[in-house]
């Protein structure tokens, strides 16, 4: 049988709804994966017909039990779903899954969920055992058509209108950003998550990896990969994004309650934003940015997470010189930005995401190696750099 796939691009402005995972049980929990919502837009909203969407998500955290939060984007019809399984996948790629794993995604309304436009909606707890590194196979079933919007990254899924093998045999990835929004883990050996905050850098934009996205990924498999407790990581960047304005989504200085906080068991919080402010500033109709209106933001952001006991490390704006986004007077607010970040005294501690990638130029640009082709993103191997560049002494588990 053929199977007909499509290209959907879904994204959702949580507004309103449950967002917290389910504490009846009386278990911890911390966050294993996410995916930061985006606005759907007229020019790229589009119709995707009732089916079966099937993702496959990495887990960054152990633990015994999961829990997922759906999102509808704002302004779109209703998500009918009628009904989700997860299971741990078969193969080390692709659809397939272990049938012997595979469990009921419930509701309070049972196996359907009717989620309204801009509304999050937490699952019931799953009891599936999970290890860092674990990929799950989500399987959601919708009974009506639903709304999706584009984005310049995406999440590998399969679709399909009939009905899915569980091998996945035939089955193609597309790039779509997904109904599903976050992952908590239950009873994670270490009370210990780290959200990453950014634009398309952090996002993986233009990376080709999609278990380890981006340089989280690579920070969460450094992190799996050591001994002991480990953090789990959460990756709520958005390609587009702002730290002062809206872009492509919320603005960062207004996204940290959606975004941050809500988060399980958020304990670290890294900071890479700007960049777009900054060539954003050139456009007609934009004010222009200066390094101290980014220098105001980050202090916006580093207040509200102080005030919940929550660490912020801070990352300097990779270079982008020779890119079409830079002017030499934005390059100018880039380096004072960037000079704050590291020698400012707001940030609890600095990631120099600008040195691990920077050739020897004046002024800098991105390594050839590191670039993915348009001298301002990195490719695998930049991400692969910004990733190893990061120190895992200040990510510890709280002391009690």
């Amino acid at each position: 049988m053929k199977y007909k796939l499509l290209l959907p691009l879904l994204a959702a402005v949580a507004t309103s709804g449950s967002a917290a995972p389910p504490s009846a049980d009386g278990g911890k929990w911390g966050g294993g994966w996410g995916y930061a919502t985006s606005p759907a837009t007229k020019a790229v909203r589009d119709t995707l017909p009732a089916g079966t969407y099937r993702y496959r998500l990495r887990s960054s955290q152990s633990g015994d039990g999961v829990s997922f939060v759906f999102t509808n984007p704002a302004g779109a019809v209703p998500l009918e779903i009628i009904g989700a399984t997860v299971a741990h996948a078969s193969t080390d790629e692709g659809f397939g899954l272990d049938e012997a794993t595979r469990m009921s995604v419930t509701f309070n309304a049972g196996s359907n969920a009717r989620i309204e436009a801009g509304i999050s909606l937490t699952s019931h707890a799953v009891d599936l055992i999970v290890k860092a590194g674990d990929d799950l196979i989500l399987t959601i079933q919708t009974g009506a058509p639903s709304t999706t919007v584009g984005g310049n990254a995406g999440f590998p899924v399969a679709f399909s209108e009939a009905a899915i093998p569980a091998d996945g045999a035939g089955l193609e990835p597309r790039k779509l950003r997904p109904f599903i929004t976050r992952m908590a883990v239950r009873n994670p050996p270490a009370a210990c998550t780290v959200v990453t905050m950014g634009d398309s850098i952090t996002e993986g934009a233009r990376g080709t990896r999609t278990g380890w996205r981006g340089w989280p990924g690579v920070l969460a498999r450094r992190l799996a990969e050591r001994k002991g407790p480990h953090c789990g990581v959460v990756n709520m960047g958005i390609s587009g994004n702002r730290l002062l304005r809206d872009g492509r989504g919320t603005a960062a200085v207004d996204r940290f309650d959606r975004d941050i906080a809500s988060v399980p068991g958020v304990t670290h919080l890294i900071l890479l934003e700007g960049i777009n402010d900054i060539w954003r500033s050139a456009t007609p109709g934009e004010p222009p940015v200066a390094a101290a209106d980014l220098i105001a933001g980050y202090r916006r952001i580093i207040d509200m997470a102080h005030t919940r006991g929550i660490r912020v490390i801070g990352g300097t704006m990779t270079p982008g010189w020779g890119s079409k986004y830079l002017s030499r007077e934005m390059e100018q607010v880039r380096q004072e930005t960037n000079q704050w970040i590291r020698k400012g005294g707001g940030f609890d501690a600095v990631i120099d995401f600008e040195a691990a990638l920077r050739d020897g130029g004046s002024p800098p640009a991105i390594k050839r190696p590191f670039d993915s082709g348009d001298k301002l993103h990195p490719g695998d191997n930049g991400y692969e750099a910004m990733g190893r560049a990061v120190s895992l002494s200040p990510f510890q588990p709280p002391s009690s």
